[in-house]
């Protein structure tokens, strides 16, 4: 994923790696901003709670960015 794509409060897709509390039929999450020290990590919300996670890992969720 390209980084000029993401501005706060993007909705996205997770589609890494499963993680402890993480819900395969409700993978979205909102996109809070980017890790300091680089452009590889960013932090999201997911279902209320913060995590950083891999660029990689997410894509911009097309279908919800679109109907709101």
């Amino acid at each position: 994923m390209n980084k000029q794509h993401l501005t706060a409060g993007t909705l996205l897709r997770y589609t890494g790696k499963p993680f402890e509390g993480l819900d395969p039929q409700s993978p979205q999450a909102e996109f809070l901003g980017y890790n300091s020290n680089g452009w590889t990590g960013i932090w999201i919300n997911y279902k209320g709670g913060i995590r950083f996670v891999s660029l990689s890992d997410v894509e911009v969720d097309h279908a919800i960015n679109l109907t709101q």
